[in-house]
């Protein structure tokens, strides 16, 4: 009897051992596993409004909500920002993202495109949004392409829309010829 209640104690250790070990890191770099989330949420949509207008609308495939951390993992997902007007002055799509909810600042990577209304195209792998300053920034490489032209550099803080974008570094514009082929502007 004292043999079969150590192997059941045992056993017990050891499939809680194995159980704590089991999901791996899948918080998106956030060192939480999303299984320990409060919620999960499929379809996930969110909206931010100031003064009764929308500032902009997340909406993600998959959302995890970690309450005690304040944080919103979202995976596959869409931010429309809205003009003063309510129009969608641009949209916003990345694989994941993570939307802190006290200050409603945004981390979004992986596959990171903005289509501004104005045909305006931002791509990187990672971009943050600072709702403080209402600018969409990245300390990582940039290409922005606007019909003809594209330029390109490391890091950028843009609006939005993309009307006003600031290349940190490495700045290299470049013109599409007659032809079709890219040359880079002296």
């Amino acid at each position: 009897m004292k043999l079969s209640s150590a192997f059941t104690s045992a056993a017990i250790v050891a499939l809680t051992l194995l159980l704590s070990g089991c999901g791996g890191d899948e918080g998106g770099g956030s060192g939480r596993s999303r299984t320990l989330a409060d919620q999960e949420i499929d379809g996930f949509t969110l909206t931010q409004t100031r003064e009764g207008s929308k500032v902009w609308s997340i909406s993600a495939a998959h959302a995890f909500v970690f309450n005690e951390a304040d944080r919103i993992e979202m995976i596959d997902l869409r931010v429309d920002f809205f003009d003063e007007d309510g129009e969608v002055r641009s949209t916003l799509t990345a694989n994941e993202g993570v939307l802190a909810r006290r200050t409603n600042d945004m981390e979004v990577t992986g596959d990171v495109v903005v289509y501004a209304a104005d045909g305006t195209i931002l791509t990187t792998d990672k971009l943050t949004w600072n709702e403080r300053k209402g600018k969409v920034e990245s300390d990582r490489p940039v290409r922005v392409t606007k019909g003809d032209d594209v330029m390109t550099g490391v890091g950028v803080e843009a609006d939005p829309d993309l009307k006003n974008i600031k290349v940190k570094s490495g700045f290299r514009a470049f013109v599409r010829t007659p032809e079709g082929e890219l040359v880079e502007e002296e």
